[in-house]
Protein backbone atom coordinates (compact mmCIF):
# COMPACT_ATOMS: atom_id res chain seq x y z
CA UNK A 1 0.00 0.00 0.00
CA UNK A 2 1.49 3.62 -1.27
CA UNK A 3 1.17 5.99 1.43
CA UNK A 4 -0.30 9.17 0.57
CA UNK A 5 1.94 13.06 1.07
CA UNK A 6 -0.10 14.42 4.39
CA UNK A 7 -1.13 11.10 6.04
CA UNK A 8 -0.16 9.45 9.23
CA UNK A 9 -0.08 6.05 7.34
CA UNK A 10 -2.04 4.44 9.92
CA UNK A 11 -3.56 5.30 12.81
CA UNK A 12 -4.09 2.68 15.80
CA UNK A 13 -6.68 3.54 18.61
CA UNK A 14 -6.59 1.94 21.77
CA UNK A 15 -2.87 0.43 23.42
CA UNK A 16 -3.87 -2.35 24.44
CA UNK A 17 -2.31 -5.76 23.70
CA UNK A 18 -3.47 -6.06 20.64
CA UNK A 19 -2.84 -2.11 19.61
CA UNK A 20 0.54 -1.89 20.94
CA UNK A 21 1.29 -5.53 18.62
CA UNK A 22 -0.38 -4.19 15.79
CA UNK A 23 1.69 -0.69 15.79
CA UNK A 24 4.70 -3.04 16.41
CA UNK A 25 4.47 -4.81 13.11
CA UNK A 26 3.80 -1.38 11.27
CA UNK A 27 6.94 -0.28 12.62
CA UNK A 28 8.42 -3.56 11.82
CA UNK A 29 6.84 -2.89 7.89
CA UNK A 30 7.87 0.77 7.56
CA UNK A 31 5.13 2.69 9.10
CA UNK A 32 4.77 5.32 11.85
CA UNK A 33 1.70 5.13 12.96
CA UNK A 34 0.07 7.35 15.67
CA UNK A 35 -1.14 5.66 18.61
CA UNK A 36 -3.76 6.88 20.44
CA UNK A 37 -4.77 5.38 23.87
CA UNK A 38 -7.67 7.14 26.32
CA UNK A 39 -5.85 5.88 29.56
CA UNK A 40 -2.61 7.99 31.15
CA UNK A 41 -0.93 4.60 30.93
CA UNK A 42 -0.94 2.08 27.87
CA UNK A 43 -2.07 -1.83 28.51
CA UNK A 44 -5.71 -1.70 27.85
CA UNK A 45 -7.00 -4.25 30.79
CA UNK A 46 -3.72 -6.02 30.79
CA UNK A 47 -2.30 -3.75 33.35
CA UNK A 48 -1.54 -3.71 37.37
CA UNK A 49 -2.09 -1.56 39.93
CA UNK A 50 0.28 -1.32 42.49
CA UNK A 51 -0.54 0.09 45.75
CA UNK A 52 1.43 -0.85 49.25
CA UNK A 53 3.12 -3.35 47.73
CA UNK A 54 1.02 -5.04 46.18
CA UNK A 55 0.62 -5.81 42.54
CA UNK A 56 -3.62 -6.16 41.44
CA UNK A 57 -4.04 -7.04 38.03
CA UNK A 58 -7.41 -5.75 35.99
CA UNK A 59 -8.97 -9.21 37.08
CA UNK A 60 -7.73 -12.78 36.56
CA UNK A 61 -5.07 -12.42 33.79
CA UNK A 62 -3.13 -15.23 32.86
CA UNK A 63 -0.95 -16.29 29.87
CA UNK A 64 -2.51 -19.53 27.78
CA UNK A 65 0.08 -19.91 25.07
CA UNK A 66 -1.32 -22.57 21.88
CA UNK A 67 0.80 -21.34 19.20
CA UNK A 68 4.20 -20.01 20.78
CA UNK A 69 6.42 -22.39 23.14
CA UNK A 70 6.91 -20.11 25.63
CA UNK A 71 6.55 -16.26 26.59
CA UNK A 72 9.96 -15.74 24.96
CA UNK A 73 8.99 -16.55 21.82
CA UNK A 74 5.78 -14.10 22.02
CA UNK A 75 6.94 -11.69 18.69
CA UNK A 76 8.05 -8.02 20.00
CA UNK A 77 7.11 -8.44 23.63
CA UNK A 78 10.81 -9.05 24.52
CA UNK A 79 10.24 -11.13 27.37
CA UNK A 80 12.33 -13.42 28.79
CA UNK A 81 11.24 -16.88 29.88
CA UNK A 82 13.49 -17.12 33.30
CA UNK A 83 10.96 -14.07 34.36
CA UNK A 84 8.26 -16.07 34.10
CA UNK A 85 7.07 -19.30 35.84
CA UNK A 86 4.73 -22.17 34.13
CA UNK A 87 1.85 -23.25 36.93
CA UNK A 88 -0.38 -26.01 37.13
CA UNK A 89 -3.71 -24.78 37.67
CA UNK A 90 -5.48 -25.34 40.70
CA UNK A 91 -8.87 -24.59 40.42
CA UNK A 92 -12.07 -25.49 42.42
CA UNK A 93 -16.06 -24.99 42.52
CA UNK A 94 -17.87 -24.03 45.62
CA UNK A 95 -20.89 -26.79 45.88
CA UNK A 96 -22.80 -27.83 48.66
CA UNK A 97 -20.36 -26.87 50.93
CA UNK A 98 -17.26 -28.01 49.35
CA UNK A 99 -14.83 -27.15 46.73
CA UNK A 100 -14.93 -29.82 43.91
CA UNK A 101 -12.02 -29.77 41.40
CA UNK A 102 -12.81 -27.79 37.98
CA UNK A 103 -14.33 -28.71 35.74
CA UNK A 104 -17.17 -30.03 37.50
CA UNK A 105 -18.67 -32.11 34.82
CA UNK A 106 -15.57 -34.22 34.65
CA UNK A 107 -14.93 -34.82 38.54
CA UNK A 108 -18.26 -35.65 39.31
CA UNK A 109 -17.01 -38.04 42.23
CA UNK A 110 -15.39 -35.99 44.23
CA UNK A 111 -19.09 -34.62 44.73
CA UNK A 112 -21.20 -34.86 48.11
CA UNK A 113 -23.03 -38.39 47.78
CA UNK A 114 -25.92 -37.56 47.01
CA UNK A 115 -25.31 -34.82 44.30
CA UNK A 116 -23.27 -36.90 43.15
CA UNK A 117 -25.58 -39.43 42.44
CA UNK A 118 -28.36 -37.03 41.44
CA UNK A 119 -25.70 -35.42 38.71
CA UNK A 120 -24.65 -38.90 37.16
CA UNK A 121 -28.40 -40.55 36.66
CA UNK A 122 -29.35 -37.24 35.33
CA UNK A 123 -26.28 -37.62 32.79
CA UNK A 124 -27.24 -40.85 31.54
CA UNK A 125 -30.84 -39.80 30.82
CA UNK A 126 -30.02 -36.72 29.05
CA UNK A 127 -32.11 -35.44 26.59
CA UNK A 128 -31.27 -35.33 22.73
CA UNK A 129 -32.89 -31.95 22.39
CA UNK A 130 -33.64 -29.87 19.75
CA UNK A 131 -32.45 -29.53 16.22
CA UNK A 132 -28.70 -28.06 15.64
CA UNK A 133 -29.82 -24.93 13.93
CA UNK A 134 -32.36 -23.67 16.81
CA UNK A 135 -29.41 -25.00 20.29
CA UNK A 136 -28.99 -22.17 22.72
CA UNK A 137 -26.35 -22.21 24.84
CA UNK A 138 -28.45 -23.56 27.46
CA UNK A 139 -29.34 -26.56 25.11
CA UNK A 140 -25.58 -27.52 24.76
CA UNK A 141 -25.23 -27.84 28.03
CA UNK A 142 -28.14 -29.87 28.73
CA UNK A 143 -27.84 -32.32 26.10
CA UNK A 144 -24.15 -32.62 27.23
CA UNK A 145 -24.08 -33.19 30.87
CA UNK A 146 -27.88 -33.89 31.70
CA UNK A 147 -30.58 -31.42 33.84
CA UNK A 148 -29.40 -32.43 37.10
CA UNK A 149 -25.84 -30.86 37.09
CA UNK A 150 -27.27 -27.85 34.23
CA UNK A 151 -29.20 -26.19 36.93
CA UNK A 152 -26.64 -26.94 40.09
CA UNK A 153 -23.67 -25.53 38.50
CA UNK A 154 -22.94 -24.90 34.83
CA UNK A 155 -26.00 -22.66 33.95
CA UNK A 156 -25.70 -20.21 36.78
CA UNK A 157 -22.28 -20.33 36.84
CA UNK A 158 -22.15 -19.63 33.01
CA UNK A 159 -25.37 -16.74 33.71
CA UNK A 160 -23.06 -15.21 36.54
CA UNK A 161 -20.21 -14.98 34.53
CA UNK A 162 -21.45 -13.54 31.48
CA UNK A 163 -24.78 -11.87 33.05
CA UNK A 164 -26.78 -12.92 30.31
CA UNK A 165 -29.47 -16.09 30.15
CA UNK A 166 -27.93 -18.68 28.50
CA UNK A 167 -31.16 -18.89 26.48
CA UNK A 168 -29.94 -15.76 24.66
CA UNK A 169 -26.41 -17.66 23.48
CA UNK A 170 -25.76 -19.73 21.04
CA UNK A 171 -23.70 -22.85 21.20
CA UNK A 172 -20.80 -20.68 19.63
CA UNK A 173 -20.23 -19.29 23.07
CA UNK A 174 -18.36 -22.44 23.70
CA UNK A 175 -15.38 -21.77 21.52
CA UNK A 176 -12.43 -23.68 22.88
CA UNK A 177 -13.16 -22.13 26.78
CA UNK A 178 -15.59 -23.91 27.99
CA UNK A 179 -14.89 -27.97 28.31
CA UNK A 180 -16.93 -29.55 25.46
CA UNK A 181 -19.09 -32.98 26.54
CA UNK A 182 -16.84 -35.80 26.37
CA UNK A 183 -18.08 -38.96 27.70
CA UNK A 184 -14.87 -41.17 28.24
CA UNK A 185 -13.99 -38.15 30.49
CA UNK A 186 -17.34 -37.77 32.26
CA UNK A 187 -17.26 -41.09 32.89
CA UNK A 188 -13.61 -41.61 34.18
CA UNK A 189 -14.58 -38.63 36.56
CA UNK A 190 -17.35 -40.33 37.86
CA UNK A 191 -15.04 -41.77 40.57
CA UNK A 192 -14.01 -40.18 43.26
CA UNK A 193 -10.09 -38.45 42.90
CA UNK A 194 -10.44 -39.62 39.31
CA UNK A 195 -7.26 -37.23 38.24
CA UNK A 196 -7.82 -34.08 35.91
CA UNK A 197 -7.83 -34.19 32.06
CA UNK A 198 -5.55 -32.16 29.88
CA UNK A 199 -7.35 -28.95 28.84
CA UNK A 200 -7.07 -25.72 27.02
CA UNK A 201 -5.78 -24.09 30.59
CA UNK A 202 -4.56 -26.81 32.76
CA UNK A 203 -0.90 -24.97 32.67
CA UNK A 204 -0.47 -21.39 32.10
CA UNK A 205 2.17 -18.67 32.62
CA UNK A 206 2.56 -16.10 35.33
CA UNK A 207 5.23 -13.02 35.84
CA UNK A 208 7.46 -14.46 38.46
CA UNK A 209 7.17 -10.44 39.79
CA UNK A 210 5.04 -7.61 39.37
CA UNK A 211 1.80 -9.11 38.04
CA UNK A 212 0.68 -8.99 34.00
CA UNK A 213 2.00 -5.77 33.08
CA UNK A 214 4.94 -7.20 32.39
CA UNK A 215 3.52 -8.53 29.10
CA UNK A 216 1.77 -5.23 28.01
CA UNK A 217 5.38 -3.67 28.87
CA UNK A 218 7.51 -5.35 27.06
CA UNK A 219 4.82 -4.35 23.51
CA UNK A 220 4.97 -1.04 24.78
CA UNK A 221 8.89 -0.96 25.33
CA UNK A 222 9.34 -0.10 21.16
CA UNK A 223 6.53 1.57 19.98
CA UNK A 224 8.06 5.04 18.81
CA UNK A 225 4.59 7.21 19.07
CA UNK A 226 1.97 6.75 21.81
CA UNK A 227 -0.55 9.23 23.09
CA UNK A 228 -1.44 8.59 26.02
CA UNK A 229 -4.76 10.44 27.64
CA UNK A 230 -6.53 11.13 24.65
CA UNK A 231 -9.18 9.19 23.49
CA UNK A 232 -11.40 9.36 20.09
CA UNK A 233 -14.37 11.43 19.97
CA UNK A 234 -15.51 11.15 16.82
CA UNK A 235 -14.72 8.90 13.34
CA UNK A 236 -15.61 10.61 9.96
CA UNK A 237 -15.66 7.19 7.31
CA UNK A 238 -16.11 9.28 4.52
CA UNK A 239 -12.69 11.65 4.99
CA UNK A 240 -10.62 9.07 6.87
CA UNK A 241 -10.41 11.25 9.47
CA UNK A 242 -10.47 11.22 13.35
CA UNK A 243 -10.97 13.79 16.08
CA UNK A 244 -9.66 13.30 19.60
CA UNK A 245 -10.64 14.40 22.98
CA UNK A 246 -7.68 17.02 22.66
CA UNK A 247 -8.97 18.16 19.71
CA UNK A 248 -6.34 16.97 17.28
CA UNK A 249 -7.39 16.03 14.02
CA UNK A 250 -6.05 12.34 12.47
CA UNK A 251 -6.17 11.25 8.69
CA UNK A 252 -5.74 7.38 7.93
CA UNK A 253 -5.34 4.70 4.97
CA UNK A 254 -5.76 2.62 7.71
CA UNK A 255 -7.24 2.67 10.87
CA UNK A 256 -6.83 -0.34 13.22
CA UNK A 257 -9.28 0.36 16.33
CA UNK A 258 -9.58 -1.79 19.45
CA UNK A 259 -11.82 -0.10 21.01
CA UNK A 260 -15.18 -2.30 21.82
CA UNK A 261 -16.82 -2.70 18.13
CA UNK A 262 -20.07 -0.84 19.53
CA UNK A 263 -18.77 2.04 20.33
CA UNK A 264 -16.67 2.45 17.31
CA UNK A 265 -19.66 2.25 15.42
CA UNK A 266 -21.62 5.71 17.71
CA UNK A 267 -18.20 7.59 17.48
CA UNK A 268 -18.78 7.49 13.35
CA UNK A 269 -22.50 8.65 13.69
CA UNK A 270 -23.39 5.91 10.60
CA UNK A 271 -27.15 5.44 11.50
CA UNK A 272 -26.69 2.61 9.78
CA UNK A 273 -24.04 1.24 11.61
CA UNK A 274 -25.58 2.31 14.96
CA UNK A 275 -28.48 0.61 14.45
CA UNK A 276 -26.37 -2.66 13.53
CA UNK A 277 -24.47 -2.24 16.56
CA UNK A 278 -27.56 -1.84 18.87
CA UNK A 279 -28.08 -5.83 18.52
CA UNK A 280 -24.44 -6.34 20.36
CA UNK A 281 -24.52 -6.65 23.80
CA UNK A 282 -22.08 -7.43 26.76
CA UNK A 283 -21.27 -7.31 30.32
CA UNK A 284 -19.18 -5.29 33.14
CA UNK A 285 -17.54 -7.04 35.16
CA UNK A 286 -16.15 -5.80 38.93
CA UNK A 287 -12.94 -6.55 39.99
CA UNK A 288 -12.56 -6.44 44.21
CA UNK A 289 -8.60 -6.64 45.02
CA UNK A 290 -7.98 -7.41 48.57
CA UNK A 291 -4.66 -7.03 50.08
CA UNK A 292 -4.40 -9.65 53.02
CA UNK A 293 -2.21 -9.85 56.10
CA UNK A 294 -1.22 -13.11 56.71
CA UNK A 295 -2.49 -16.29 54.85
CA UNK A 296 -5.81 -16.72 53.71
CA UNK A 297 -8.39 -18.76 55.37
CA UNK A 298 -7.97 -22.44 55.53
CA UNK A 299 -11.81 -23.14 54.30
CA UNK A 300 -9.80 -21.89 50.82
CA UNK A 301 -7.44 -25.19 50.80
CA UNK A 302 -4.64 -24.63 47.90
CA UNK A 303 -7.45 -22.91 45.35
CA UNK A 304 -5.94 -20.46 42.96
CA UNK A 305 -9.08 -19.30 42.06
CA UNK A 306 -12.62 -21.00 42.81
CA UNK A 307 -15.84 -20.98 40.48
CA UNK A 308 -19.01 -20.06 42.88
CA UNK A 309 -22.20 -20.67 41.07
CA UNK A 310 -24.44 -19.88 43.95
CA UNK A 311 -26.91 -17.46 42.79
CA UNK A 312 -27.36 -15.86 46.41
CA UNK A 313 -23.83 -15.00 46.06
CA UNK A 314 -23.24 -11.68 44.14
CA UNK A 315 -19.54 -12.94 42.73
CA UNK A 316 -18.61 -15.34 40.41
CA UNK A 317 -15.13 -16.56 41.26
CA UNK A 318 -12.78 -15.34 43.65
CA UNK A 319 -9.12 -15.83 42.92
CA UNK A 320 -5.62 -15.61 44.86
CA UNK A 321 -2.35 -14.31 42.76
CA UNK A 322 -0.68 -14.85 45.72
CA UNK A 323 -1.20 -18.46 45.09
CA UNK A 324 0.10 -18.11 41.97
CA UNK A 325 3.39 -15.87 42.55
CA UNK A 326 4.59 -15.22 46.07
CA UNK A 327 6.13 -12.06 43.66
CA UNK A 328 2.89 -9.96 44.12
CA UNK A 329 2.74 -9.16 47.57
CA UNK A 330 4.81 -7.70 50.67
CA UNK A 331 6.07 -10.37 52.45
CA UNK A 332 4.37 -12.17 55.38
CA UNK A 333 0.83 -10.98 53.04
CA UNK A 334 -1.38 -12.62 50.44
CA UNK A 335 -4.03 -11.17 47.94
CA UNK A 336 -7.01 -12.06 46.90
CA UNK A 337 -9.18 -11.15 43.95
CA UNK A 338 -13.38 -11.11 44.04
CA UNK A 339 -15.33 -10.96 40.04
CA UNK A 340 -18.80 -9.78 40.03
CA UNK A 341 -20.77 -9.95 36.81
CA UNK A 342 -23.31 -7.56 35.71
CA UNK A 343 -25.34 -6.57 32.76
CA UNK A 344 -23.57 -3.72 30.47
CA UNK A 345 -26.07 -1.12 31.52
CA UNK A 346 -25.12 -1.64 35.46
CA UNK A 347 -21.89 -0.14 35.16
CA UNK A 348 -23.16 3.93 35.50
CA UNK A 349 -25.49 2.44 38.39
CA UNK A 350 -24.84 5.06 41.52
CA UNK A 351 -22.95 3.53 44.79
CA UNK A 352 -21.97 0.28 42.81
CA UNK A 353 -18.97 0.12 44.01
CA UNK A 354 -19.84 1.63 47.56
CA UNK A 355 -22.63 -1.11 47.75
CA UNK A 356 -21.04 -4.17 46.69
CA UNK A 357 -17.27 -3.73 48.29
CA UNK A 358 -18.50 -4.22 51.93
CA UNK A 359 -21.00 -6.73 50.85
CA UNK A 360 -18.15 -9.19 49.09
CA UNK A 361 -16.11 -8.78 52.36
CA UNK A 362 -18.81 -9.83 54.71
CA UNK A 363 -19.65 -12.73 52.59
CA UNK A 364 -15.61 -13.53 52.19
CA UNK A 365 -15.44 -13.76 56.29
CA UNK A 366 -18.78 -15.75 56.55
CA UNK A 367 -17.31 -18.46 53.95
CA UNK A 368 -13.91 -18.38 55.74
CA UNK A 369 -12.10 -17.76 53.00
CA UNK A 370 -10.56 -13.67 54.13
CA UNK A 371 -11.13 -13.08 57.89
CA UNK A 372 -12.48 -8.87 57.88
CA UNK A 373 -10.20 -7.94 60.13
CA UNK A 374 -6.72 -9.39 57.68
CA UNK A 375 -7.59 -6.73 54.84
CA UNK A 376 -5.11 -3.64 55.04
CA UNK A 377 -6.41 -2.54 51.32
CA UNK A 378 -8.95 -2.49 48.68
CA UNK A 379 -8.61 -1.63 45.25
CA UNK A 380 -11.41 -2.19 42.82
CA UNK A 381 -11.49 -1.93 38.98
CA UNK A 382 -14.63 -1.42 36.75
CA UNK A 383 -14.42 -3.54 33.71
CA UNK A 384 -17.07 -1.72 31.48
CA UNK A 385 -16.80 -3.99 28.24
CA UNK A 386 -15.94 -7.55 29.95
CA UNK A 387 -17.86 -10.26 28.03
CA UNK A 388 -19.22 -9.84 24.65
CA UNK A 389 -22.24 -11.70 24.29
CA UNK A 390 -22.24 -14.49 21.42
CA UNK A 391 -26.07 -14.14 20.61
CA UNK A 392 -27.65 -15.22 17.41
CA UNK A 393 -27.19 -12.44 16.02
CA UNK A 394 -23.77 -11.68 16.72
CA UNK A 395 -22.28 -13.34 13.61
CA UNK A 396 -24.17 -11.25 11.41
CA UNK A 397 -24.00 -8.07 13.02
CA UNK A 398 -20.53 -8.37 12.83
CA UNK A 399 -20.06 -9.62 9.40
CA UNK A 400 -22.05 -6.57 8.54
CA UNK A 401 -20.03 -3.86 10.26
CA UNK A 402 -16.51 -5.32 9.65
CA UNK A 403 -17.31 -5.29 5.63
CA UNK A 404 -18.87 -1.69 6.36
CA UNK A 405 -16.25 -0.64 7.85
CA UNK A 406 -13.58 -1.75 5.88
CA UNK A 407 -14.66 -0.18 2.49
CA UNK A 408 -13.05 2.83 4.60
CA UNK A 409 -10.19 1.61 5.75
CA UNK A 410 -11.51 0.73 8.80
CA UNK A 411 -10.22 -2.96 10.30
CA UNK A 412 -10.95 -3.40 14.07
CA UNK A 413 -8.79 -5.81 16.32
CA UNK A 414 -8.49 -7.71 19.21
CA UNK A 415 -11.27 -8.88 21.60
CA UNK A 416 -13.54 -6.25 21.66
CA UNK A 417 -12.61 -5.11 18.07
CA UNK A 418 -13.21 -8.21 16.68
CA UNK A 419 -16.41 -8.64 19.70
CA UNK A 420 -15.32 -11.85 20.38
CA UNK A 421 -13.71 -13.69 23.15
CA UNK A 422 -9.85 -14.29 22.73
CA UNK A 423 -6.92 -15.24 24.55
CA UNK A 424 -4.20 -12.75 25.19
CA UNK A 425 -2.44 -14.91 22.30
CA UNK A 426 -4.99 -14.62 20.16
CA UNK A 427 -5.30 -10.72 20.57
CA UNK A 428 -1.75 -10.05 19.93
CA UNK A 429 -1.65 -12.22 17.10
CA UNK A 430 -4.98 -10.41 15.50
CA UNK A 431 -3.36 -6.85 16.06
CA UNK A 432 0.69 -8.53 14.26
CA UNK A 433 -1.66 -10.33 11.79
CA UNK A 434 -4.21 -7.41 10.52
CA UNK A 435 -1.56 -5.05 10.29
CA UNK A 436 0.43 -7.23 8.27
CA UNK A 437 -2.54 -7.70 6.13
CA UNK A 438 -3.19 -4.31 5.02
CA UNK A 439 0.13 -3.57 4.73
CA UNK A 440 1.07 -6.05 2.03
Amino acid sequence: MTRSAGRTGGVVVGAGLSGLAAARALQERGYSPEIVEACPEPGGLTRTSVVGGFSFDYTGHLLHLTRHKSPAAIPFAGLLDREWQRIQRRSYCYIGGKLVAAPVQYHLGDLPPTIRDACIASYHARPVGAREDRLTFRDFIVRGFGHYLADLFLVPQNEKTLAISLERLSPAAVRRFFPPPDDEKVRAGMVAEAGSPVEYNSQFWYPRRGGIARLMRGLARGVRTLALSEAVASVNLQDHTLRTSLGRELRWEFLLPSIPLSTLCHLTGDTDLCAIASQLTHSTTVCINLGIRGQLGDAMGDAQWIYVPDRSIPFYRVGSYSRISDGVCPPGHSSVYVEVGLPGEDADRPRLLADLEPQVCDILHDLGWVRQESIVCRVSHLIKCAYVHLTPERDDAVTAILERLGRHGVFPIGRYGGWDYTSMEDSILCGIETARRVTA
